[in-house]
């Protein structure tokens, strides 16, 4: 004998977001590009903007240039992330973590900012 209108509830249909979130396997600190910036050229600024827009979070080494010009990348890398509603996390003097609102949604990022202080 068959109900009417019965429905599973545990297999909740998805939609959106959501379901967007329910596919990915990984972390956000498993997603993690680390980039070390060796000459402060607009490539290099683009690419990590260009990561951070696409949704990987991006720990920046800015050791081996001067600090006028890394200053000048993190200025208009702020920007970037600012737009994200992001944030940066300076781990170290030249060491940046850069990733939108939602890489740090699942706390892995959090996570690792805290063990590494």
């Amino acid at each position: 004998m068959a109900r009417k209108g019965f429905k599973f509830t545990e297999y909740k249909d998805l939609t959106g977001k959501q379901k967007k979130k329910s596919r990915s396997l990984l972390t956000s600190y498993d997603r993690m590009k680390y980039y070390t910036v060796s000459y402060g050229t607009e490539a290099e600024i683009f690419d990590i903007a260009n990561f951070v827009l696409s949704g990987r979070p991006v720990l920046a080494n800015f050791n081996d240039i001067p600090s006028k010009e890394a200053n000048q990348m993190l200025s208009f890398l702020a920007g970037v992330v600012y737009a994200t509603e992001g944030e940066i996390c300076q781990i170290s003097d030249t060491l940046f973590l850069f990733a939108r609102k939602e890489e740090y949604e699942d706390g892995s990022l959090y996570q690792y900012i805290q063990d590494t202080k």
